[in-house]
């Protein structure tokens, strides 16, 4: 024990320094707010590529994904794809957004749909789109890390000290130097995850005896006769897709981890996943890059490919063959567990902790190792350290600067983020402490409000005809759809909600969008303006002027909304209960075509398929390219302010 945490003492102060002297050496290249928001919009094309993708999956893969799929089985699994939905809505809005903060000087998404709809409202509900995900998404990273030291430590360390000291490093380096901070940082956390992800895998896989064990195993699971948590379905349901939508009265208020993933459950949180992409934040870091290039690049090989292959192969892997290892009692009494070596509580109340616990293990045998995935695992949930910067930078442009200090020059700016950076430490902190015991209802509240932003995208980057007033209902009933059809609405109107969580197995991002559609196309439809739509219309010239779309290429666009609209139906819409069988029943092994669960081949293959489709719209679509055009920007930053 001793040995153990002197060792991880060791290694963590080693990296601690290493992020703090790294924020300290770039402190003094910071000049200007677009230098420490966006790096001057000369971020490099491979950092670019890390950030991202770090910013988009680090957390979420290492930790609640298999987790989840540990308590909910393959159905839970196939959301993995959600690799190839992230790249479809980076596909859609990137570029355009990019080529908007090049042309007109934009630092903060808000500062470009503010201006684009002529509306401080809109501004406004951005802000709080861009904070309802930043802040309770940072509070589940948070948790996460603390709960990782307090599990490691055996109970030695608490978990609020240890989220702490985790946020803290963050808020430090980051204060210091900015977006500059985490260019170096990040790239070798983002190395440290991927190859925390690998290990655990090939651990997992090692502890149940290897591939052939692992899916015998699961296939006499899937034969299992008791009751799947406190719902009327078998195990068989842990390795097919029990139908496309269950009614409110068969599910219960633990929908999230004690529910049924059937086809409308499983496309709409990937939806929500997906909606990571849309947030504020990370379209932030899309204005920092340098150019579009690597755009396609991060999209179809980081996004798509590289992440997908984590899921699919290893995250799966950890998740499917931890419930082997001791922690579901059902399986225990039942004797098809292979060993008793993750604790029996974990399910189905303290499934969070699963990786940290598979990671205490490694102390047994190798203090070294163990300390090293330690490091893996605070990479991963540090990787989000963006999210601090780029609500710092919303809050003080489009909330400070445009109503209260409207001279505010570029060292107050800089000044004024550091604050701000404290505050969404100190507010995500308190979240977390609150919020301890139920970690998951954070992270699914962050993505559905994320969401929301789809509509007010859609209509910069594609449709001229909404109005300010449809959007900005559109946005603000959408939140409050969200907030109704999550714990959160459960929890403070009690009785007078009818519903329960997540109604008709439809996730809250997908109610939130519906009602912001509704209201966005019914309100713009009545209040039209000429002045106004020929404002906006200057937008959608210049996109339409700069994004170089050849005859042959027009001349493919049915074909790529048919093929898009027939990978999202049969990878994760109605056609997904196909793949329930196809190669082979879930209950007989003998029956699996390529030695595992029909539903992980399915998953498999629309994954290979999903990656080509990302590669047809990305690159022969075009929609992921650079511009032929130069664009000319007619200021390098709008907010920008100097006292004379």
């Amino acid at each position: 024990m001793a040995t153990k945490i002197y060792s991880l003492i060791i290694f963590l102060s080693l990296y601690s320094f290493m992020c703090l002297y790294i924020g300290f050496k770039t402190q003094k290249k910071v000049v200007v707010p677009v230098d420490f928001f966006i790096f001057g919009r000369q971020l490099p094309g491979w950092s670019y590529l890390v950030i991202v993708t770090g910013t988009v999956f680090s957390g979420w893969i290492f930790f609640i994904q298999p987790s989840l799929i540990f308590i909910n089985g393959f159905p839970f699994a196939m959301t993995s794809l959600f690799v190839v939905a992230v790249s479809l809505i980076g596909i859609l809005f990137a570029k355009r957004q990019w080529m908007f903060s090049k042309k007109f000087g934009f630092v903060t998404p808000s500062e470009m749909i503010a201006t684009y709809f002529k509306s401080d409202i809109l501004r406004v509900l951005i802000v709080i789109i861009a904070l309802g995900f930043a802040i309770p998404f940072i509070a589940m990273q948070l948790s996460l890390g603390g709960l990782l030291i307090n599990v490691i430590t055996d109970g030695l360390i608490g978990s609020n000290s240890a989220a702490i000291l985790i946020g803290a490093t963050i808020v430090v380096y980051l204060g210091l130097g900015g977006i500059r901070s985490i260019i170096y940082i990040n790239a070798f956390q983002f190395l440290l995850f991927i190859f925390g992800i690998i290990c655990l895998g090939f651990i997992t896989y090692d502890l149940v005896g290897g591939w052939d064990l692992l899916n015998e195993s699961l296939s006499r699971i899937a034969n299992l006769k008791e009751n799947l948590f406190n719902v009327k379905e078998s195990y068989k349901s842990y390795l097919s897709v029990p139908g496309t939508v269950k009614s409110v009265e068969l599910l219960d208020n633990n929908l999230s981890y004690n529910g049924i993933w059937t086809t409308s459950m499983i496309l709409t949180f990937t939806f929500g996943l997906a909606g990571i992409q849309m947030s504020p934040n990370i379209s932030m870091l899309t204005f920092a890059s340098k150019d579009t290039r690597y755009f396609g690049t991060q999209q179809i090989w980081f996004s798509a490919f590289l992440m997908g292959f984590l899921l699919i192969f290893f995250t799966a892997g950890i998740g499917a063959g931890s419930v082997l290892l001791g922690g579901n009692n059902i399986i225990n009494e039942s004797g098809n567990n292979i060993s008793n070596i993750i604790p029996v509580n974990i399910f189905p109340s303290d499934i969070e902790s699963l990786i940290p616990h598979l990671i205490n293990l490694i102390g047994e045998y190798s203090v070294i190792f163990f300390s090293i995935l330690v490091i893996c695992a605070i990479s991963a949930v540090q990787l989000t350290s963006s999210l601090y910067l780029t609500s710092s930078a919303i809050i003080t442009r489009d909330i400070l600067k445009r109503f209260f200090i409207k001279n505010m020059n570029n060292q107050e700016q800089i000044f004024s983020s550091r604050i701000i950076l404290m505050l969404i430490f100190i507010f995500s902190l308190v979240l977390s402490i609150i919020f301890q015991n139920n970690i998951f209802d954070l992270g699914s509240f962050a993505l559905a409000i994320a969401c929301q932003m789809f509509v007010p995208l859609i209509g910069m980057c594609y449709i001229s005809w909404f109005t300010k007033q449809g959007v900005s209902l559109g946005v603000a009933v959408g939140i409050l759809a969200v907030i109704f059809t999550e714990n959160i609405g459960q929890s403070m109107f009690g009785d007078f909600i009818f519903w329960n969580k997540w109604p008709l197995t439809i996730h809250s991002s997908v109610w939130g969008l519906i009602c912001n559609i509704l209201a966005a196309t019914t309100i713009s439809f009545i209040t039209q303006d000429s002045k106004e739509t020929n404002h906006r219309y200057k937008f959608h010239d210049f996109i339409n002027d700069h994004k170089n779309y050849s005859l042959s290429r027009r001349s493919l666009k049915p074909s790529a909304w048919i093929i898009t609209g027939a990978w999202l139906f049969f990878a994760l819409g109605p056609g997904l209960v196909l793949g329930n069988e196809l190669f082979g029943k879930p209950i007989n092994v003998e029956s699996w075509s390529f030695g595992m669960p029909s539903i992980w081949v399915w998953k498999i293959i629309f994954w290979i398929l999903g990656v080509l489709l990302v590669w047809f719209l990305a690159i022969k679509m075009e929609m992921s390219t650079s511009s032929n055009k130069t664009i000319i920007s007619q200021t390098e930053d709008i907010g920008s302010g100097f006292r004379g």
